[in-house]
């Protein structure tokens, strides 16, 4: 390829209003998902901007192959450059890159034969520890997106659900015409059709593993190496429920979040493997889908206390108010009222994690047709004491998930749940008109949540 002397750069340079570096700064406050953007070509035509600038995490650029004057226009945008193809191959911005000052890596990706869980850990080690903004380039930016959705599901403990969901909000190559089935073989099928077409896909589910649970915090939510970190799902009892249970590994108190009555078994035996001690068990809101775990809990746990919000009128030992916390062990888990979903709907925050109950799904919402609900109730506190006030990297730890996803975060739910980034009055023109069938265990379940999950 072309070799251009230092004092040619400044003559290559083009000024910060050319075409391609407004199709980048236009995508920041540009609302459209899409991270691409058309540009003119010299001969007047609307063509694809050939790098490509995901909303998350918003420093990762990505890119197929530009020519030696496009390198140069970029280069002021990065402080280093992330090459997938051999450092060999035509187009190689090596000296260009270094010549700039930017830090250059070339981590060679072949396909199929290099889509490796060796290879995936070199590179998610390198995208981590490479100065942003970050470049990130192989021939066509499939394999860069890939790259960058492996390291998002890395910081942010995305399993593969939740990370192909997020590929496709952001229209990332490497998971384009994916859908939340399509890229799972079908039953008796070894090989989808998706994965046929696109190796790239087998290769991330690999990696992040099929409706995987979390057993410990993400390293962006920077918790403390104390903290014990399980997310159980309810599979069995069809509620689709996550519990999550937390504990100080040094003191070994431990609570549970949102227990299922059909799950009081394998929570009762993971706490004792575990060798700790249920001091709560706590419910986000009185459930209409299932039967909390907390009475029977209590059968079997000699000191146990329940917890629920004094606003949903239910019977507990322990009601909290705005401004409560939970403390077990070293930790402190603050009291976030979120009605709206129900009147006693609550969030609790411990750190950069925030458990969410029905408040905030992932891209969605709980209902607001039953049990008191409001919608304008849901969107203003959500706005106010969720999307509006925790750090944008803070964890989301939902109370149901119906599609395998096990995590979101608020910064990734501020731009694609396609409910609450819409204005309020939208908002509520959605809840009112959902359609939604009468919870099947609503009557049983409301009544029983009320008094503790036992009968009186």
């Amino acid at each position: 390829h072309r070799q251009y002397p230092a004092p040619m750069l400044h003559r290559l340079s083009v000024p910060a209003a050319s075409p391609l570096l407004r199709a980048l700064g236009a995508r920041r406050s540009a609302p459209r998902r899409r991270a691409q953007r058309a540009v003119a070509s010299p001969q007047g035509r609307r063509m694809e901007s050939p790098v490509q600038k995901p909303s998350v995490p918003g420093d990762v650029h990505l890119s197929g192959e530009l020519s030696p004057g496009q390198v140069v226009e970029l280069l002021p945008l990065y402080k280093s450059w992330l090459f997938l193809n051999p450092e060999e191959k035509e187009g190689c911005p090596k000296e260009m890159v270094e010549r700039e000052g930017a830090i250059f890596k070339c981590i060679h990706l072949p396909m199929p034969d290099g889509l490796t869980s060796e290879k995936a850990t070199e590179l998610r080690n390198a995208l981590r520890q490479l100065p942003r903004p970050t470049m990130v380039q192989c021939t066509t930016g499939k394999r860069a997106s890939a790259v960058l959705l492996l390291s998002l599901a890395d910081k942010h403990g995305l399993n593969a659900d939740s990370a192909f969901q997020l590929g496709r909000d952001m229209d990332l190559k490497c998971t384009r015409g994916t859908t939340p089935t399509s890229d799972v073989p079908d039953e008796g099928e070894i090989v989808s059709p998706m994965m046929r077409s696109n190796p790239l896909v087998p290769w991330m589910r690999g990696e992040l593993g099929d409706r995987t649970l979390c057993q410990a915090p993400p390293p962006a939510v920077g918790a403390s190496p104390d903290l014990i970190f399980r997310q159980l799902f309810d599979e069995e009892g069809g509620s689709s429920t996550y519990t999550y249970l937390l504990a100080d590994g040094i003191s070994k108190e431990a609570i549970l979040i949102d227990p299922v009555l059909e799950q009081v078994s394998r929570d009762l035996t993971l706490i004792g493997d575990l060798d700790l001690t249920l001091k709560y068990a706590l419910n986000t809101h009185c459930h209409a889908d299932h039967i909390t775990g907390t009475g029977e809990l209590k059968k079997h746990v000699v000191g146990l206390k329940s917890v629920i919000s004094k606003a949903s009128g239910a019977h507990a030992d322990v009601k909290l108010e705005y401004g409560d916390t939970v403390k077990f062990g070293q930790f402190e888990l603050k009291f976030v009222p979120a009605a709206g979903h129900t009147n006693g709907c609550v969030i609790y925050v411990l750190g950069k994690m925030a458990f969410t109950g029905d408040a905030v799904l992932i891209r969605g919402c709980g209902r607001t047709d039953f049990q008191e609900g409001s919608a304008k109730r849901l969107y203003e506190s959500v706005h106010s004491n969720v999307l509006g006030s925790l750090d944008e990297d803070t964890a989301i730890y939902p109370a149901h998930d119906y599609k395998g996803r096990n995590v979101s975060t608020v910064g990734i739910e501020k731009r694609f749940n396609a409910r609450l980034t819409k204005s309020q009055d939208e908002f509520i023109e959605i809840m009112d008109n959902l359609g939604l069938s009468y919870p099947k265990k609503i009557d049983v379940a409301v009544p029983a949540n009320m008094t503790d999950g036992v009968e009186r």
